[in-house]
C-alpha cells in the first residue's frame, strides 16, 4: 500500500464547491453542503485520511446541565457518476477510511460528497493510502448554480420525521436538498454557501456567529478562523473566493426567514424592516458585483416563512428600475405543512418537501431558459 499526501495529488483531484487548502496542516477542505472531492482510481483498494471538526453545540435546557457532545460529519461515496451513494460514512478527525476495495484490479471514478453544512462540521482530506494509482482526468464541464441560504438550503433535519429533533449530522442530507436535486435534474453543477440560522446581516453582532455578508466573499472563512483559533493566531488573512475562475450561471438566494425572526425580537420593528430592506438591497448588489453581468440571480423565499417576501419582491423591482438589471427575478416556494410527510427535524422541510421545492425551482429555471437565460 502506497501513502500519498494530498499536496502531492492536487493535480489528480477534482473538487466541487468552495475549497480551502491549509498549507500548515496539508489538508484540502471542502466544508459547505455537497462540497466534493473526486478521483479517478485504478487498483484494488483506496483509503482516505480525513481531517474533521465535529459539531459540539448543545441546546440549552433551563435548569438542566447537559453533557458535552461531539457530532461528527457524514460523507457519501459515489462510484462512476451514480446518483445513489455506494456508502455513507461518519468521519472523525485523523481516521483513515477505506472507500473502495476489490479482489482484483478495477477502474472507478470515486466521488466523496460532504452531506452536512459548514459552521456545524468541517471535512478535509489529508492524504490517500492505496493499492493502485490515481489517474489524471478532466472534470466534466457544467454550468454552475449557486445556492445561498440558511438551514432550509442546508437540509437541516430533512432526513428524519421526528419534528422534536434538533441538529443531528446523521439527519442532514445535503445530497437530498432541493438545490442538489434541482441541479441534478437541470444538468447543472451545484455550489452551496449556507449556514443554519444565518441572516443577511446581524442586527446585533454575536461573537462566533456570522451573517451571510461575512462569508460570501471568501473561500471558507469558517475553517480559516477555526484553524487560526486552534493555533492561537489572531486575524488570519482571509482567502477571497475566485468568482471569475468558476462563474455561476444561476444564483439562488433564499434568505429572509431568519431576518424575519430578527425583526420579531427588535423593539423598533419599523426600523428593523427598514434595516432589512437596506441590507438585502446591498447584498443583492454585492452578488451582482462579484458575479458576472449575465449571471441570473433568483431572489427566493420559503418554504417555512413568507413575512418578508413582499419586501423582497419590491426590493428586486427597485434594483431593476434603478440599474436596468434584466437578469434579476423572484421565486416564492410553495409553503410546507407542519405535519405529515412535509415535516422534518425541528419543523424544517423533509426530503419529501425538498423534492417539491426542487419542482418549483426547476419549473422557474425552465421558464427562464425558454427565454434564453
Amino acid at each position: 500500500m502506497e501513502k500519498i499526501p494530498v499536496s502531492s495529488a492536487l493535480d489528480r483531484i477534482t473538487t466541487w464547491g468552495r475549497t480551502y487548502f491549509d498549507e500548515e496542516e496539508g489538508t484540502l477542505y471542502s466544508n459547505f453542503t455537497c462540497g466534493s472531492f473526486e478521483v479517478d482510481f485504478q487498483g484494488r483498494e483506496l483509503q482516505v485520511q480525513f481531517s474533521a471538526v465535529p459539531d459540539t453545540f448543545v441546546m440549552p435546557v433551563p435548569g438542566k446541565e447537559l453533557p458535552p457532545r461531539e457530532d461528527w460529519p457524514f460523507v457519501a461515496v459515489f462510484l462512476d457518476g451514480s446518483e445513489t451513494p455506494h456508502s455513507k460514512i461518519r468521519v472523525r478527525d485523523g481516521e483513515t477510511i477505506t472507500l473502495f476495495s476489490a479482489e482484483g484490479q478495477e477502474h472507478h471514478r470515486i466521488r466523496i460528497v460532504k452531506l452536512n453544512e459548514n459552521f456545524r462540521t468541517c471535512v478535509g482530506i489529508r492524504g490517500f493510502v492505496l493499492d493502485g494509482q490515481l489517474l489524471p482526468f478532466e472534470k466534466e464541464q457544467r454550468d454552475i448554480i449557486e445556492f445561498i441560504g440558511d438551514s432550509i438550503t442546508c437540509g437541516f433535519g430533512n432526513d428524519t420525521a421526528d419534528i422534536t429533533h434538533e441538529y443531528e449530522s446523521a439527519e442532514e442530507d445535503g445530497w437530498m436538498t432541493h438545490g442538489a436535486i434541482a441541479a441534478r435534474r437541470l444538468g447543472l453543477e451545484p455550489r452551496f454557501i449556507c449556514v443554519s440560522g444565518i441572516s443577511i446581516e446581524n442586527a446585533t453582532p454575536m461573537p462566533g456567529f456570522y451573517c451571510m455578508r461575512d462569508l460570501y466573499p471568501y473561500a471558507d472563512r469558517v475553517i480559516q478562523e477555526k484553524l487560526a483559533a486552534k493555533r492561537g493566531q489572531e486575524n488570519p488573512e482571509l482567502v477571497k473566493f475566485d468568482f471569475q475562475a468558476a462563474p455561476a450561471r444561476y444564483v439562488v438566494l433564499n434568505l429572509g426567514t431568519n431576518d424575519a425572526n430578527q425583526i420579531y425580537f427588535r423593539e423598533d420593528k419599523d426600523q428593523a424592516e427598514l434595516d432589512f430592506e437596506k441590507n438585502y438591497e446591498n447584498f443583492v448588489k454585492e452578488i451582482r458585483e462579484l458575479n458576472e453581468p449575465d449571471t441570473v440571480i433568483i431572489c427566493a423565499l420559503g418554504c417555512m416563512d413568507y413575512y418578508l417576501y413582499d419586501k423582497i419582491r419590491d426590493i428586486v423591482e427597485k434594483i431593476k428600475e434603478e440599474t436596468g438589471d434584466d437578469r434579476l427575478f423572484t421565486l416564492k416556494y410553495n409553503k410546507m405543512m407542519n405535519v405529515g410527510p412535509d415535516a422534518g427535524g425541528c419543523l424544517h422541510p423533509s426530503i419529501h418537501r425538498h423534492k417539491l421545492m426542487a419542482d418549483d425551482l426547476v419549473k422557474k429555471i425552465h421558464t427562464l431558459q425558454e427565454k434564453g437565460l
